[in-house]
């Protein structure tokens, strides 16, 4: 059975998965609440209201969705270029990469003005949060998802079954636990998205920066560390 662990790399720690979800919630409020009714991650989402929109022949509405959808599909690629061995050679931690390109990108975000055309922000925060994504895929030796919810659920639901079917199994006590801490910090992440939104508009964006310069300093600090 796989269970989350405590000895692994600060990438597939605890402390980086909710800093990076509570990330993946804000961000998908952001871009719903202040651009479009789009989402920046929730692909499903997207394609979902994507077909809603075209049922209804709101054509200029489902159009919307296209973007980050085609942005999200040339994250995972590159994301993916970034892993391959000769790319590899050169770079020390393509994961550490993807994460500081995106802080870049929310960096450069936070201070466009309330003008700036949704077309181009949603689609660059979608690519980054892709490559972001396609990077930390790991919370101990247990994957899950730091922008979309769905599989974190059933996992902490699983292990939430097997611990009630079986007392004694502590490993799916834990994994539920963990989980569904994340599932929670996705929800506190979205939530704070709509009110700093509403509030700051694209300004908001300072917020999930921070959160993603804490990860990546936790990941460069454990990275130096293991160096030495």
């Amino acid at each position: 059975m796989s269970s989350v662990s405590t000895s692994f790399p600060a990438d597939n720690s605890l402390r980086v998965a909710a800093l990076l979800t509570l990330s993946g919630g804000f961000l998908d409020a952001f871009t719903y609440v202040g651009h479009g009714h789009v989402f920046a991650n929730a692909m499903t989402g997207n394609i979902v209201l994507m077909g809603v929109a075209a049922a209804a022949q709101d054509w200029s509405q489902a159009l919307r969705h296209v973007p980050p959808l085609l942005a999200f599909v040339v994250g995972v690629f590159l994301a993916n270029c970034l892993r391959l061995s000769r790319v590899r050679q050169k770079l020390a931690s393509p994961a550490l990469v993807c994460l500081g390109l995106e802080i870049v990108m929310l960096g450069i975000g936070s201070q466009l003005p309330r003008g700036f055309p949704d077309a181009w922000l949603v689609p660059g925060i979608a690519l980054v949060a892709a490559m972001q994504n396609s990077s930390f895929t790991h919370v101990g030796s247990s994957p899950y998802n730091s922008v979309m919810t769905t599989g974190n659920l059933r996992r902490s639901i699983e292990g939430l079954f097997k611990g009630v079917t079986n007392g004694l199994d502590t490993a799916a006590w834990h994994e539920a636990r963990v989980f569904g801490l994340i599932c929670l910090c996705f929800l506190a992440g979205a939530v704070l998205g709509g009110f700093c939104t509403l509030s700051l508009h694209n300004l908001a964006l300072v917020v999930p920066t921070l959160m993603l310069v804490l990860a990546f300093g936790i990941c460069l600090y454990d990275a130096r560390t293991l160096r030495r």
